[in-house]
């Protein structure tokens, strides 16, 4: 089931999605990138918690002579 949602956006966000949809239907297209929005959010996310957890890199400092 799909649901119908509203949305308000930048006058210059529409035309370039208006320009770069092509003859796509404009709701298809629109869901095709907040799903790879979505995808590119959870991958950065998830690359964000897995940093966190990573010890910190060794500094190596040369000995005094």
């Amino acid at each position: 089931m799909k649901h119908n949602i509203s949305i308000t956006m930048d006058s210059r966000l529409f035309r370039e999605i208006e320009n770069t949809r092509g003859r796509e239907k404009r709701s298809t297209f629109i869901e095709h990138l907040i799903i790879i929005g979505l995808k590119a959010y959870r991958n950065k996310k998830e690359e964000t918690a897995a940093s966190a957890h990573k010890p910190p890199a060794a500094i190596i400092v040369p000995a005094e002579q």
